[in-house]
């Protein structure tokens, strides 16, 4: 992804929590991107939250309205599509993950077909994304 579409996902993530903390900004690329690098400073064994990342990309192309499967979010999180895979197949067995248009029937593929948040989903990461906002504000207020 690149910078102009990098602003492209902050503008509609801020679209959609418009007046809840109009000082902070969270891109979620960038949390991404943040996490994934933190294994060059330590031991990636210490930092292993992949269903979280996974669930972050999931989030932000759900609020952009953009489709995204299992090859991307493994080129994205620089890890092996099977891996991926097996980390989808928990999510989707949790009821967290679910086909890109909700229509999909029994032969809905994982490993290959567009990928979305269910609506539990995406509402929890929601409000996670909303209390990293009030950590980071609360933080940054002198």
């Amino acid at each position: 992804m690149n910078k102009e579409e990098n602003k492209i996902m902050l503008s509609e993530i801020e679209r959609i929590f418009p007046t809840i903390f109009t000082n902070m900004k969270i891109d979620i690329y960038q949390l991404v991107t943040v996490r994934k690098n933190r294994a060059k400073l330590f031991s990636d064994k210490y930092f292993s939250n992949k269903f979280w990342d996974i669930i972050l990309l999931l989030y932000s192309h759900e609020i952009n309205e953009l489709p995204i499967d299992c090859k991307v979010i493994a080129e994205n999180l620089e890890i092996s599509h099977a891996s991926v895979a097996r980390y989808l197949q928990a999510l989707f067995a949790d009821g967290i993950v679910c086909a890109y248009d909700e229509a999909a029937g029994p032969g809905f593929d994982l490993e290959n077909d567009s990928l979305s948040l269910t609506p539990l989903g995406f509402e929890n990461t929601a409000r996670v994304v909303q209390q990293i906002r009030q950590v980071f504000t609360t933080a940054t207020k002198p």
